[in-house]
């Protein structure tokens, strides 16, 4: 039974991270590093930090998946930015999250159906009123971001063509150290390292055997789990090979700290090991581990 030391040890060590990094960002200047660069230093070198991931962006106060929401969560205080990558009909690479535009957009249709000139016709939706914000590309998303925060792909495209333009776009914009390519099959994972090591794998982990396995890749440092088979052993084991353990707090337990007044003590005391945590509310969960005892 995870007590309240565990508790209280997971938000200093955030308190800690915030600090340090603050210490970080105060010498970029002089290094040349920009804030992503000492995120992703944290990321890899510094497992006791935690680190927060904006799913979708700051996507409750802007339309999802769009400039303005990537921007909120930087102001925010995320470390991470995750966004979902598909790709038109005509092979642009574009942000969107659902196959379809019907839910985000004001128009409807099927995106791999469409072309990139009719996707950047629509406007996006903030709830449920047009906005004056299109369907950004990849392209757009990662210039709008770079230098000033991690961004998660969750690539939705489906094809490993698709994965190489997605990879040679990263790269044309010398981007490969800012990024994490998220996978939803684990058996995707050598071929996409093999593109280029640089950037960042990260394979959702869909049961204990299966993060076993893909650790058996020593390029990979952060894994996607589930706290369906969340077990502190295997966390520690994962921590202590210097791979980095990504949870979500999306759905309950993010719908619990808005009724506790911002609280994610639930979150906390069930996975305390986790040291990156996907929010729907990054600016509130920042907050919240940032407060003094």
């Amino acid at each position: 039974m995870i007590n309240s030391i565990s508790f209280h040890r997971f938000r200093s060590l955030f308190r800690f991270a915030a600090a340090a990094l603050i210490l970080l960002s105060s010498g970029l200047a002089a290094t040349g590093q920009t804030r992503a660069d000492s995120l992703r230093e944290v990321l890899l070198t510094q497992p006791e930090q935690l680190l927060v991931a904006a799913h979708r962006g700051d996507h409750l106060s802007h339309p999802e998946n769009s400039i303005p929401a990537f921007q909120g969560a930087i102001e925010a205080g995320a470390a991470v930015l995750e966004l979902d990558v598909r790709q038109s009909k005509d092979g642009e690479l574009v942000v969107v999250h659902d196959r379809t535009v019907d839910r985000t957009t004001d128009g409807r249709g099927t995106v791999e159906r469409m072309t990139l000139e009719q996707l950047k016709k629509l406007r996006l939706l903030h709830n449920g009123a047009a906005t004056e914000h299109r369907i950004p590309t990849l392209r757009e998303a990662l210039e709008s971001v770079k230098g000033r925060i991690l961004v998660d792909i969750d690539f939705k495209a489906g094809n490993m063509e698709a994965a190489k333009a997605c990879y040679a776009v990263i790269e044309e914009l010398g981007m490969e150290k800012q990024v994490l390519f998220f996978l939803y099959d684990a058996k995707q994972v050598s071929k996409c390292l093999a593109l280029n090591p640089d950037v960042l794998v990260m394979p959702r982990a869909h049961s204990a055997d299966e993060v076993h396995t893909i650790m058996q890749e020593p390029l990979i440092r952060v894994i996607h789990i589930d706290e369906s088979f969340y077990e502190a052993g295997l966390v520690r084991m994962m921590r202590e090979k210097g791979v980095r353990v990504w949870a979500n707090s999306l759905g309950e337990y993010d719908r619990q700290a808005q009724q506790q007044g911002g609280s994610y003590h639930s979150f906390a005391e069930r996975l305390p090991l986790v040291n990156i945590i996907q929010t729907d509310y990054p600016e509130a969960l920042v907050n919240y581990l940032s407060e003094k005892k």
